[in-house]
């Protein structure tokens, strides 16, 4: 073994580390996908790292440019451009469903499946600015001008409703958002006196069809997107320009109006937020409002609109005798904040438009229910409509109300855990010794959840059990719960609970405030449970699975930066880059790099990422003895706390300069020196193959890895799980390479350049388990197979290095696991299917 002397210590700057982000909304048009969200570096600053977004078929897409966006600062989470918006093609014929992943360098920063995003159709936007004989203006924004089909890309000025101009965007338009997304092409139109007239010429049209008393509208791919009036904009509706002033004709025909006379108009509104919804009073023309109690209503707001089926009552008003009659009506929405009032559209015979008034004003809630409640109680006789019984609902003022229900019940909630972009996870105990609650229900900003009921598991609880036998006669203990509300866009501030029986009455139960996040809210959450075999597929889809992976998503969207120190001189252009991540067992370092010495490692170079912070000292005392003894120069990834296998891995991944990278555990110990020699000239000589791994044995030399295959296991809630032929029996002689389903991630070589094109190991996959599996059936999904070298031999203290097993939640954490593997891969096994009715545990 060689020696050598002390390396000073050397930090250098993390890559794509400390940016978290989101995809918040996709818009889909018939060849691309319109992708809006954000990203920001550490502290909220404009991504420092490489941005883009890939598809599940391999193509990725750069994120160029980004955008301030004042919600982002308002939130506190970023007061730089951290805002994008992407179009990009639509795969065509996806053989597996769509999902989306947003990387920072070769950081996977999330991936969602299209359908949890609940894409809506695309809409062209647009604004007509200015029509006249000499000038023309206007800009559209319709990636289907760039990306077909033709008729959906076509931009048209229509005149009258009838005669149609063709435009092509002329200028680009960098005051608009939507060029980010443009790539640089152009969006507005300005044309001039004479470009006008060789358009209205080719068009077959005099070019005073621009001036006069016409409806002006904007229509790309034949949807209505701007139209002009004068030089005030309306969006979405047929509005009309007049003659420019001129002397007055001696015979002046009446003036055209400048926009349509309302039907109605609106006095007054409110957010009524204990009922979840707006109230609006004002008045209807004529008496199309009589003997109505419903109708679709569309209220158009600022920043919003909410399209329902509104709850509405008439009612007579003096003031307007003879012209039409008074209403209030009430449109559920959770919608509690979106600025002024634009107008309210309600569907009697046809659409019926109301204008705010004059005078309109915002009623304080305060004020509200009380008008209301005074209006129609004069006017209405009806016990049973429904604007009544929206009113008769008790209203939420943050008390707890079970005590004034007509039957006992008992509900206390110990902790609510926030997963956003998947809802809420309630832990408590609840008694009904009546059986009288027919729903247990989560409001947030007047959106009520399914009832809890549908995700919930029920848990052993003895001490309520014995608390309440005395009162109650109860023949089980399973008092405790563990419940998840399904809700994306949750608000933690606005929460409660609303208890129903089955005769109607409502009880209110307040929520403590949101608490823990991150490994020890999932550590809470799974600790608490026990599943049989028979209930793991259900509970996995319908209460464990989304908020678990949820959590862990905002636990590695929030962690810090690594540091980055360099022991001894690192090859400049390695073969090969090794990857071992450290946790508990960080003495397996010194003992790695003795065999290495022993063996060699020219060329190569070692990444050693510590997922274990309480160790950092520690690692760098020893990181710097190893040095002084055997000369072998690495390069230590500092976490700043514990992440798991597939992050740290990814961690590591970013700091690496070789051609190939080695997946290395830091118990696993080289048998001979050819090992890494042998499984990257595998690679080079076989260009088919997209994996390599080494067979893998116990200390005894029986094999613990020689390949997996996978099985479904019914008592593991029949998800496929990873097998390893041969495990424990001797190893049969060498046949060099052989192809195998996938290859264990304790040691497997791959090109550098495919596992960048991955993204590493894919981050929902929690602290461990899966994450191998995945990467090789991504790569197989590329046409690439996977193999072991039977020839290259080392040995494997299987799970040591983990150090002291952890408590059931670790049991109930590979559940999950195996539940997010079955949902991708699970079709490529479909003996005995996990819907199967009959669980066969035999």
């Amino acid at each position: 073994m060689s020696a050598a002397g002390t390396a000073p210590l050397r930090a250098t700057p993390a890559r794509a580390a400390g940016h978290r982000g989101r995809i918040e909304a996709v818009e889909l048009g018939s060849r691309f996908l319109l992708v809006s969200g954000w990203v920001s570096g550490p502290e909220g600053s404009t991504p420092s790292a490489a941005i883009s977004l890939s598809l599940a078929d391999g193509s990725t897409h750069p994120i160029g440019r980004f955008l301030r966006r004042r919600d982002l600062a308002e939130r506190g989470i970023a007061a730089e451009p951290c805002g994008f918006l992407l179009d990009l093609p639509r795969p065509e014929d996806a053989e597996e469903p769509l999902s989306l992943t947003l990387r920072a360098g070769v950081r996977e920063l999330l991936t969602q499946p299209l359908a949890e995003l609940a894409p809506r159709p695309f809409r062209p936007r647009g604004h007509l600015d200015h029509v006249s004989p000499d000038r023309l203006a206007g800009w559209a924004f319709n990636p289907a001008q760039w990306h077909g089909p033709e008729e959906e890309g076509r931009l048209e000025l229509v005149v009258d409703g009838e005669a149609r101009i063709p435009l092509l965007p002329n200028g680009a338009r960098p005051d608009l958002p939507f060029s980010a997304a443009a790539g640089g092409r152009p969006l507005g139109f300005e044309l001039g006196l004479e470009e006008i007239a060789r358009l209205m010429a080719a068009a077959g049209h005099e070019r005073t069809l621009l001036e006069g008393q016409h409806a002006y509208e904007l229509l790309a791919g034949g949807h209505r997107i701007g139209a002009l009036q004068g030089s005030s904009p309306r969006r979405g509706r047929i509005l009309h320009r007049g003659a420019r002033p001129a002397p007055a004709p001696q015979a002046a025909a009446p003036a055209m109006p400048t926009q349509p006379e309302p039907d109605g108009y609106i006095d007054w509104h409110g957010y009524a937020k204990g009922l979840g919804g707006w109230f609006f009073s004002g008045w209807l023309k004529g008496e199309a409002l009589k003997g109505v109690e419903t109708c679709r209503a569309i209220a158009r707001f600022e920043e919003g609109t909410v399209e329902v089926e509104a709850a509405i009552s008439p009612y007579p008003r003096q003031d307007i005798a003879g012209l039409g009659l008074g209403y209030i009506a009430f449109l559920p929405s959770m919608l509690n904040d979106p600025g002024l009032l634009e107008g309210l559209t309600i569907e009697l015979e046809g659409e019926r438009s109301l204008s705010p008034s004059m005078g309109i004003a915002r009623m304080p809630e305060a004020e509200l229910l009380g008008m209301v409640r005074t209006l129609l109680s004069a006017t209405t006789r009806k016990p049973k409509t429904p604007l009544l019984k929206v009113l008769a609902q008790p209203a939420y003022e943050g008390e707890d109300t079970l005590a004034k229900l007509p039957a006992p019940v008992h509900l206390a909630v110990d902790s609510v855990l926030v997963a956003p972009g998947a809802g809420a996870v309630l832990m408590g105990w609840f008694l009904d010794p009546n059986s009288a609650v027919t729903a247990i229900r989560l409001r947030s900003r007047g959106k009520l959840s399914a009832p809890l009921a549908e995700r919930w598991i029920a848990i052993e609880r003895t001490d309520i059990k014995d608390a309440f036998s005395d009162r109650f006669s109860l023949d089980h203990a399973r008092h405790g719960f563990l419940a998840y509300v399904e809700a994306p866009e949750l608000d933690p501030k606005e929460m409660h609970l609303e208890v129903e029986l089955a005769g109607g009455d409502i009880g209110f139960k307040p929520l403590p405030a949101p608490g823990g996040a991150g490994a020890t809210a999932i550590r809470r959450m799974l600790g608490t449970i026990q599943l049989a075999p028979d209930e793991v597929v259900e509970r996995c889809d319908r209460v464990l699975g989304p908020p678990v992976v949820a959590l862990n998503r905002q636990r590695l969207a929030a962690a810090g930066r690594p540091s980055i120190v360099e022991v001894g001189d690192l090859p400049a252009q390695p073969r090969c880059s090794v990857i071992i991540p450290l946790y508990g067992r960080i003495d397996y370092l010194m003992y790695q790099c003795a065999l290495f010495s022993e063996h060699g490692l020219p060329g190569d170079e070692l990444v050693y990422v510590l997922d274990d912070p309480p160790k950092k000292a520690a690692l760098m005392e020893l990181a710097q003895s190893a040095w002084r003894r055997f000369g072998i120069p690495m390069r230590l990834v500092l976490l700043p706390e514990n992440l798991g296998y597939a992050p740290a891995n990814n961690a590591g991944l970013a700091q690496c300069r070789g051609e190939y990278v080695c997946y290395l555990n830091s118990d696993v110990m080289p048998h001979e020196p050819r090992w890494l020699d042998l499984l990257i000239g595998a690679l080079e000589e076989d260009p088919g193959l997209g994996i390599t791994g080494g067979l893998l044995t116990f200390e005894d030399g029986t094999v613990q890895h020689a390949g997996m295959t996978f099985k479904r296991l019914p008592q593991l809630g029949n998800f496929p799980y990873a097998m390893h032929p041969g495990k424990g029996r001797m190893r049969r002689p060498s046949l060099g390479v052989q192809r195998a389903e996938a290859v264990t991630g304790a040691c497997m070589v791959l090109r550098r350049s495919l596992a960048e094109e991955l993204g590493g190991f894919d981050t929902d996959y929690v602290i461990g388990d899966f994450e191998d599996a995945d990467l090789c059936f991504r790569i197989r999904a590329k046409g690439l197979d996977c193999a072991v070298h039977e020839d290259a031999v080392l040995w494997h203290l299987e799970r040591q290095s983990q150090g002291t097993p952890g408590n059931f939640w670790r049991h109930n954490l590979t559940l999950v696991n195996g539940w997010t593997f079955a949902r991708r891969w699970g079709h490529l096994f479909p003996e005995a299917p996990a819907a199967e009715t009959v669980l066969r545990l035999a």
